[in-house]
């Protein structure tokens, strides 16, 4: 009996160590770090609801980037004053509503910035309508918690990663890729060449359009149900914020000019009745990277996640466009994060480490950029 409860203690405080007990213990040892240098992803519990939820109270920001992992290279660094990315939260329209509704009831942002994924729209899109799932996160550790760490050793030796790395969460041991303490994502174990790629020159995205699959479903009208949904949505976010902006994300070029030959047209017209149904938000569709000043595909991560330059430049456009959402905007950074990081998918990275090489692990025979050798100012 003793030992037994000797096991389950040292479990506890391994558990707790690397990060898969206790978020408020998780926010606060990345905020004492310097920024991108403490990143946490749980491989136990996948759900971001609860932590970025968690970071938004925490931090209250002045400016909020929502969306899916779409959303999720937009960086602390890009703005005036706090931010949070709380991308990864909303993976469909129901977990949309969770996330709005839980704005409105706390801290009320200056600027909005809404990622929409075109499929949301989309009725073949299984998880369109799926209820939020958002099971709260661990403080104790449990059997079931035990077999799932137990489980994540075959990815990798997490234990013994968790005495060499600073990361949090057990995915982001052994994979090098996580959340920083903005909110923001680092796919470093992609970019840097640390683990095989699976969307090398597209292919996986290729597969998912051939397969009609994978958020990849041609349709050829949105869903009118979900379009409400959304522009009700759209509406709770105006009530509780100063500003919103809505933007469509956008595809690799590669992979819009395969989609171009048809079957995605409800994209185009869900964009058009988002308009219709607020017509005093804007919205920027930058579906087509073609409407992206500069953009390449060796700035994407895969086929329909574009790196934090390419988000860069997408704010320089609507900050362009839109004066509510330029005086947030930190212009001198963005215009000298663009100069100096153009081809990279991962600029941010290699701006906060300079030891950092980014390589073509899109297999595109990417020129990658190598770090400035001057330090910008900002922090």
């Amino acid at each position: 009996m003793l030992a037994l409860g000797l096991l389950a203690l040292a479990a506890q405080l391994l558990l707790a160590k690397v990060g898969e007990l206790d978020l408020d213990s998780v926010i606060d040892r990345q905020r004492a770090a310097p920024p991108g240098s403490v990143l946490f992803s749980s491989a136990v519990n996948q759900q971001a609801f609860a932590y970025k939820t968690k970071l938004y109270d925490r931090i209250a920001p002045d400016v909020v980037a929502v969306g899916s992992s779409r959303a999720m290279q937009v960086r602390s660094q890009f703005f005036k004053g706090r931010f949070v990315n709380v991308g990864g939260a909303s993976n469909n329209v129901a977990e949309l509503e969770k996330v709005a509704h839980h704005i409105a009831a706390g801290h009320r942002p200056g600027l909005v910035v809404l990622f929409v994924d075109q499929w949301w729209l989309n009725r073949r899109y299984p998880e369109a309508s799926a209820p939020a799932q958002t099971p709260p996160f661990p403080r104790i550790v449990s059997a079931d918690l035990l077999t799932q760490a137990a489980h994540a050793l075959l990815r990798g030796n997490w234990i013994a990663q968790s005495f060499r790395s600073p990361n949090l969460g057990i995915y982001a041991l052994v994979s090098n890729e996580g959340f920083s303490s903005d909110g923001s994502f680092y796919y470093l174990g992609t970019t840097t060449g640390m683990h095989a790629f699976q969307d090398a020159r597209f292919s996986d995205t290729f597969a998912r359009i051939a397969g009609d699959r994978d958020r990849m479903q041609k349709a050829s009208e949105p869903d009118p149900v979900l379009v409400g949904r959304m522009c009700r949505t759209i509406g709770v976010f105006k009530r509780s914020a100063g500003h919103v902006v809505l933007v469509m994300p956008p595809f690799a070029g590669a992979v819009w000019n395969q989609m171009k030959k048809g079957g995605y047209e409800y994209m185009e017209k869900g964009a058009a009745e988002l308009r219709r149904c607020s017509p005093d938000t804007p919205l920027f569709d930058f579906t087509s990277p073609q409407t992206i000043d500069g953009a390449s595909d060796c700035e994407f991560v895969d086929g329909f996640h574009g790196g934090d330059v390419v988000y860069a430049r997408m704010l320089r456009a609507i900050a362009g466009r839109d004066p509510a959402a330029a005086r947030y905007l930190d212009s001198a950074f963005v215009g000298s994060f663009i100069r100096d990081y153009a081809g990279a998918a991962s600029g941010m990275s290699l701006y906060l480490d300079p030891r950092r090489k980014e390589v073509d692990f899109q297999k595109l025979g990417c020129h990658k950029p190598r770090p400035a050798l001057h330090a910008m100012e900002k922090p």
